[in-house]
């Protein structure tokens, strides 16, 4: 037993391994990342668990896939974690959990019993053994066993010793032939699916013969039965005289799809930004972990190869069809080798890692040592760009990566698919534009710009008559961090230190809606419009074609069956289509649904008179101050709560200061 507890230690580490594993996954859909995931986890979707890293969407050349991080649910369930070890080591012999294990986790004490069989050539006694302090079987309890079922004339002196040895092994005790007609019976039910037989005993009258293995097993033979008996379950439950109780006595092979390829990202795909602040307050830009550094022949990425799928069979034994697992590319990027088999991808040369339109690139950096200005020109650039100077009017950078610029930018236009990082900040004289497609917008301050992002923006002193619209949070919550004038629009959260002024300029605060999700909700509207007119027209030429074919089928002709084929067909997938834009559509709204309902707006000191917030579809005008509040929606209405600090987690050099003695 000592090795066998070792064994169950060592296999019980490789559980708690797998139930703490998590794999990040992308594809096309969210329902596809989770079939993914619970391949390589080795589960069924229902116990995955996940968190959205980043939401796919379609642009106008392409689309951009499912980001997911998905774990196992814990479970507590440690049988049924064996069941799956055994399947594992044994090929699902059952030999593991139903013998060794089962007895691992079974009560020690167990009473002794007496089993009575009546067949063809005589009686049997077998008398149990108990186990650990259970009680074992005295004379008068097999005695009686033996009365009950009818078996008279017996050797007592025989009996004495059976009981008194108590082996578990059936002795013959008596030659008596069984009475017949009074024999066990049983009651065989299939499923329909034909995929499960289960059996009922049925017990034997006094004296009548019990039913054997081959009894049972030549029944479900009889009865078309050819596959998948389960012989020692049939006789585990004669001996346990399991009665009047369906039990599962054959048992098909379900088909087994094979698992989809998958694809395991060895580097971040996802930054978070995290500040930290000196005794002074001041914000550390250059260290906020947000490039991915790889060096040459570090591993990437690797592939997960499709399998076969296992056929299946039923108690019939027909063979039943399995779908082998669905191929997926592992896509090469600029500055990366794909390994000769296409499994692995590493990095050809020393720089960071960028993550785009579903491949991973290794980009080195552009470099610009001064202003973009009159002696550059535009400056747009296929990787990450970093300015040591100021960005002047009326230029541009765009980049594929990150942009990190050193001075200020002015009345200019930054673009990046990256994160972009200003370090001075912002005079943008209304008409500065500032566009991270799938980054955060970092700045000391913003005055005067329009700022657009499907993540965060981050302002350290704040944020001055200014349109900003972020898919993710906007926090200004520096020393001096405030939010004057404009409109400030995010999907989850707005916090500042100080909302409003006492001058009361115009200022609108929106919390709760996406707009590039509202925009691909228009989007797949329309589209979806266009097709239920199209299935409408198509359903109606439909119609008037079977109508035809059904009046006069002598005179439809071959090209009109051929065009009636052609328009079920069109009709089939235009039904498809619609279900899908129809399924989008719901899934953006649970979406905005899900961001709206933990939206907020936190102000730590003062908020002004004269703002307007809004969460959701609810709105509420400051008309005088309010201190230290943060406002949610409920049931319809703004509520005013004690302050909720945006950022719990965060270290504050105040607070360790305090601590010093």
């Amino acid at each position: 037993m000592s090795s066998l507890t070792s064994f169950l230690k060592d296999q019980s580490k490789e559980l708690d391994k797998l139930q703490n594993e998590q794999v990040e996954v992308l594809a096309e859909t969210l329902e596809k990342c989770l079939q993914l995931a619970a391949s390589h986890l080795r589960r069924k979707i229902h116990e995955i668990d996940y968190i959205v890293i980043k939401r796919g969407k379609k642009k106008l050349l392409g689309s951009e896939p499912w980001h997911i991080r998905a774990s196992l649910i814990p479970e507590d369930n440690f049988l049924d974690e064996l069941s799956e070890l055994d399947k594992k080591l044994t090929g699902g012999s059952g030999k593991l959990v139903s013998k060794d294990l089962k007895e691992f986790l079974q009560p020690k004490d167990r009473d002794g019993r007496v089993l009575v069989q009546i067949l063809r050539n005589g009686a049997y006694l077998t008398v149990f053994p108990p186990a650990g302090d259970g009680r074992a079987v005295e004379l008068a309890e097999a005695s009686k066993k033996l009365s009950y079922r009818g078996v008279g004339q017996l050797d007592e002196d025989q009996i004495r010793k059976l009981v008194k040895e108590a082996k578990g092994e059936p002795v013959f005790i008596s030659n008596a032939k069984p009475r017949p007609g009074m024999e066990g019976k049983l009651v065989l039910d299939i499923a329909p699916d034909r995929m499960r037989a289960k059996v009922t005993f049925i017990p034997p009258k006094p004296g009548g013969r019990d039913l054997e293995v081959k009894d049972v097993i030549n029944y479900l033979k009889n009865a078309g039965i050819k596959y998948g008996i389960k012989e020692d379950e049939i006789k585990r439950r004669l001996e346990d005289e399991y009665y009047t109780q369906p039990f599962t006595a054959a048992e098909g092979d379900q088909p087994v799809n094979g698992k989809n390829a998958t694809i395991i990202y060895r580097v971040r795909t996802q930054k978070n930004v995290v500040f930290r602040e000196d005794e002074s307050g001041r914000v550390d830009y250059k260290d906020l972990d947000l490039i991915e550094n790889v060096v040459v022949g570090q591993l990437l990425a690797e592939k997960v190869p499709a399998e076969k799928g296992k056929y299946g069979r039923s108690l019939f034994n027909e063979l039943l069809p399995a779908k082998d697992g669905l191929d997926t590319e592992l896509k090469q990027g600029k500055g990366t080798i794909l390994s000769e088999d296409r499994t692995k991808l590493t990095a050809e040369v020393n720089g960071q890692v960028v993550y785009a339109a579903g491949r991973l690139s290794v980009e080195t950096v552009y470099r610009v040592n001064g202003d973009v200005g009159i002696k550059t020109g535009n400056v747009t650039f296929l990787g990450s760009i970093i300015i040591t100077g100021n960005v002047e009017d009326n230029y541009s950078v765009k980049a594929a990566g990150n942009i990190e610029i050193y001075g200020t930018v002015q009345k200019a236009n930054i673009e990046a698919d990256g994160d972009i990082i200003i370090r001075q900040g912002v005079s943008g004289r209304d008409e500065a534009r500032i566009e991270s497609t799938g980054g955060n917008v970092i700045a000391k301050f913003i005055q005067n710009a329009t700022v657009i992002t499907e993540k965060d923006v981050i302002v350290q002193e704040g944020i001055l008559h200014c349109f900003i619209s972020a898919g993710g949070k906007v926090v200004s919550n520096g020393k001096r961090g405030q939010i004057v004038g404009g409109t400030i629009r995010a999907a989850e959260m707005i916090a500042a230190k100080v909302i409003g002024s006492s001058a009361n300029p115009p200022t609108e605060l929106v919390v709760g809606t996406d707009p590039k999700v509202l925009k691909q909700i228009a989007e797949y509207e329309e589209k979806l419009a266009e097709n239920q007119e199209k299935f409408e027209q198509l359903t109606k030429s439909l119609k008037t074609l079977k109508a035809r074919k059904e009046s006069d089928p002598a005179s439809f002709t071959k090209d009109q069956e051929q065009q009636l084929s052609k328009t079920a067909k069109a009709v089939e997938k235009l039904e498809i289509r619609i279900r899908e834009y129809e399924n989008e559509i719901q899934n953006l709204r649970n979406y905005i649904e899900e961001k709206a309902a933990n939206g907020m707006i936190s102000v730590e000191k003062t908020l002004f008179g004269g703002v307007t917030l809004k969460i959701r579809n609810s709105d509420f005008k400051t008309r005088n101050e309010i201190k230290h509040k943060t406002f949610v929606e409920e049931n319809g209405v703004i509520r005013q709560l004690p302050y909720q600090d945006p950022e719990p987690d965060k270290k504050d050099w105040r607070k360790n200061r305090s601590r010093v003695k």
